[in-house]
């Protein structure tokens, strides 16, 4: 467990110095790095949680999100919304 967080955090760091590099760039991505830059850290920082029950629960919580945003997503495009 102990390599796919380091893996995980340096992931991170990269993202994180290609995202500032991009807002020197275009400053116009601003809140959109910044924003996947908090998804990624928050993310990132569930791979730290000692406890392995809570975790589960937190992995499974975001799973079911997930499905039903792309249950949302289809439902949007069979309505001709997106």
């Amino acid at each position: 467990m102990t390599q796919i967080k380091t893996v995980l955090t340096g992931g991170l760091v990269v993202y994180l110095a290609i995202a500032i590099w991009q807002v020197l760039l275009n400053p116009g991505v601003a809140i959109q790095a910044a924003g996947l830059g908090i998804v990624f850290i928050v993310l990132t920082g569930i791979a730290w949680i000692s406890d392995e029950t809570r975790m589960k629960q937190i992995e499974m919580g975001i799973l079911w999100i997930c499905i039903g945003l792309f249950a949302l997503y289809a439902i949007l495009v069979a309505g001709g919304v997106a």
